[in-house]
């Protein structure tokens, strides 16, 4: 009798110090037109939410995904779901950036938007993606370019633009093809801008910390084990 006592009670504690935590006050930011601000929210909100979006990526690729069979037909297909299911940030709608899942359901986003659910996706489709902004040579202009790794060759797409780049073979060109000329654009939807020209931001692309750079990507941690891996790296 004295054990199930005892049972019941440290069950009683660890339920109260189970729901205690649960209800520590954590933050989470969000950005209204650039004007990023911090919001509080118990964590087990923080933690629903998190595996919420996990389980939505996770749902949405395999649905993307399923009948494809090489790392490149899973690209392509991604690439083509982003430019047909998120339209350009309309003028008159402000500009949120929080959760790269809420751009999905938004269905609207900036530039650098584009290339977060692109290489979101790509990242859950098991294919190392992320983006990087490149400058102009004298800086006053930058495309957030999004760069996949295919057959261990980082190559380059413009999802905002449904661009993607080819060599002189046909094969999705890497960022070495593109450092050394040997590069041309194909294009979805007419969507490209007048007057870009994408030679001139190519100057520093060989300059990218690719590895690095991928894994503090937020593209590469939104799966549990990926964020947890950055936490520890983190700290």
């Amino acid at each position: 009798m004295k054990k199930i006592i005892f049972g019941l009670i440290l069950f009683a504690i660890i339920l109260s110090a189970g729901f205690f935590l649960l209800n520590i006050e954590v933050t989470t930011r969000q950005g209204i037109n650039y004007e990023v601000r911090t919001l509080k929210i118990p964590l087990y909100l923080k933690v629903l939410d998190f595996y919420d979006r996990h389980y939505n990526y996770k749902w949405l690729v395999n649905n993307l995904i399923k009948d494809k069979t090489g790392d490149e037909e899973k690209v392509m297909a991604i690439f083509k779901w982003t430019i047909e299911n998120i339209a350009r940030q309309p003028d008159e709608l402000r500009t949120v950036d929080d959760h790269v899942w809420h751009i999905i359901v938004r269905r609207y986003g900036t530039h650098d938007q584009f290339s977060d659910v692109f290489t979101t996706l790509c990242n859950y489709a098991g294919i190392d993606a992320f983006f990087f902004r490149l400058f102009t040579k004298d800086k006053t202009s930058q495309i957030p370019f999004s760069l996949v790794k295919l057959h261990k060759r980082w190559c380059v797409f413009d999802p905002y633009n449904g661009t993607f780049f080819v060599n002189d073979k046909g094969d999705f060109a890497s960022v070495e093809d593109i450092a050394k000329g040997d590069w041309g654009e194909k294009n979805f939807g007419n969507l490209k801008r007048p007057n870009l020209r994408y030679s001139d931001y190519f100057n520093e692309i060989l300059s990218i910390d690719f590895e690095s750079a991928h894994k503090l990507s937020r593209a590469n941690i939104q799966s549990p084990i990926n964020r947890l891996i950055y936490g520890v790296r983190k700290r």
